[in-house]
């Protein structure tokens, strides 16, 4: 058995107590006149002492190796008894004690050392358990959200897709009914406009762009939707559409003074999802870590966990975060804390991964700024 350097310092002090004590009890015994019984009796029992301490301490075995000791050292002053048959027979039998009482409290010692033992490891096994529970009811939790967003997801994708139609061409007729009273304007067929009817018209063509904008990304939502129910097979290099899309974001992102940090070598690897809902996936990512970081930064992308059938990417920027309020409804529709914000970007990335068969999370876990994880099935071989 393991014995720690403190336990061996306590055990060389406590063999050292219980040999001191025999040895002056002894001693004490063989320098008074042996005419002083009362005080041999004292002494005799005494011994006790040492013998209970070292069962305690070292169990049945040390009790009855101390209750040795004494029985070989006491002994010979126990034959100055042999003329008195009673006193010589009653030495005896306090020897014989000695070893009942050290092997007894010894054996008691041990019995409560180990129900002690296994009470400590039964609260440790609980705790153990606790702490299993807990976690399987978070993840139990984090399940249940999931289910529950997917679901108002879905729901929202299918209502949203009539809706964004229904809605688009009323909006582009908006759109070149102003086009063309601007170009009647400018071209003097209309009577000369105030500069607050100019005005106006710029307001009604920049807010019709803008819901024209919201009703492409419902779309790509709707799309998302529609791509889960299909359930195609599609398969592309992970690593070639990362260099893709970075090329893509090169001219924004050197403007913004953000650089992207990926490891090529293990990021070569074909996973079963669409090219181009990857590069989407990609795009919004890294376009939601450069929001975060309008002072610069570094995006680090990265292989973080391996599996049998699918790969976690880590993407993390060193921007400065959010906090829990925001990370709970980060994949919620309509949620952003940006300024003109549609809310729908993560949860664009959220339906693609899902209809690709993988999952997004936030890691709250990471110390500074944010990471997103992202599970990806690998393509068949």
């Amino acid at each position: 058995m393991y014995s720690s350097p403190t336990s061996e310092k306590q055990n060389s002090w406590r063999f050292a107590l219980v040999a001191g004590s025999i040895v002056v009890i002894t001693l004490l015994h063989y320098t008074i006149d042996v005419r002083a019984g009362a005080i041999h009796d004292v002494l005799l029992r005494s011994y006790y002492i040492p013998i209970v301490l070292a069962g305690l301490w070292f169990g049945a075995r040390g009790g009855l190796l101390a209750a040795l000791a004494v029985s070989v050292v006491f002994l010979p002053h126990a034959m100055h008894g042999w003329d008195a048959p009673y006193t010589f027979i009653f030495r005896l039998i306090e020897i014989l004690m000695y070893y009942v009482i050290g092997g007894l409290t010894g054996w008691l010692s041990s019995r409560t050392r180990l129900a002690l033992d296994a009470e400590k490891q039964a609260g440790l096994d609980r705790e153990r358990a606790h702490e299993g529970l807990k976690k399987k009811t978070l993840e139990l939790f984090e399940m249940e959200e999931e289910l529950r967003r997917s679901e108002r997801l879905a729901a929202l994708g299918r209502m949203s897709g009539g809706l964004a139609h229904e809605i688009r061409n009323p909006l582009a007729s908006i759109k070149t009914s102003v086009e063309m009273l601007q170009e009647q304007c400018e071209t003097g067929l209309a009577k000369p406009p105030s500069d607050l009817s100019i005005e106006l018209l710029a307001v009604v063509s920049e807010e019709t762009d803008r819901l024209n904008r919201i009703l492409t990304e419902f779309l790509q939502f709707v799309r998302a939707e529609a791509q889960l129910a299909d359930g195609s097979p599609a398969k592309c290099n992970l690593g070639e559409v990362l260099s893709g899309t970075v090329d893509l974001l090169r001219r924004d992102l050197d403007s913004g003074g953000i650089k992207i940090e990926a490891d090529a070598e293990r990021l070569g690897v074909s996973v079963s999802v669409g090219e181009d809902h990857l590069r989407q996936i990609l795009l919004n990512l890294f376009l939601n870590a450069s929001e975060a970081m309008p002072k610069g930064g570094v995006i680090r992308v990265g292989i973080v966990g391996e599996s049998g059938d699918s790969i976690t990417l880590g993407i993390e920027d060193s921007g400065n975060g959010m906090t829990d309020d925001v990370a709970k409804s980060l994949f919620d529709p309509f949620f952003s804390t940006k300024e003109g914000g549609t809310g729908l970007g993560l949860s664009i990335v959220a339906r693609l991964v899902e209809a690709s068969g993988g999952g997004i999370k936030l890691d709250r876990s990471f110390p500074t700024g944010a990471r997103f994880l992202v599970t990806l099935p690998n393509a068949p071989r």
